[in-house]
């Protein structure tokens, strides 16, 4: 938990083809809210956006969940193409 003294920004990150890993995301936010400072900066990013066919979680999933939680940024990247 000293790991978020000193942050100024998160990055939450999932895998977009697998729901059991977008809903430990709230853990760790919960998380971040508890020993972080509270102006950090969260951001989302859904990672594999490459494998769109195998997609479990819609980034209006995302995009809501940023809403509701008050979430900074959503991204989608995928580290095997770069984008």
């Amino acid at each position: 938990r000293i790991f978020y003294r000193g942050a100024h920004c998160v990055f939450l990150t999932y895998d977009i083809t697998r729901d059991d890993a977008f809903v430990n995301v709230k853990e760790w936010l919960l998380e971040v809210k508890q020993h972080a400072n509270s102006d950090i900066l969260i951001y989302l990013i859904g990672n594999r956006c490459d494998l769109e066919e195998e997609r479990e979680v819609t980034r209006d999933k995302a995009i809501e969940f940023c809403k509701q939680y008050n979430i900074d940024k959503f991204f989608e990247t995928s580290a095997k193409t770069g984008h």
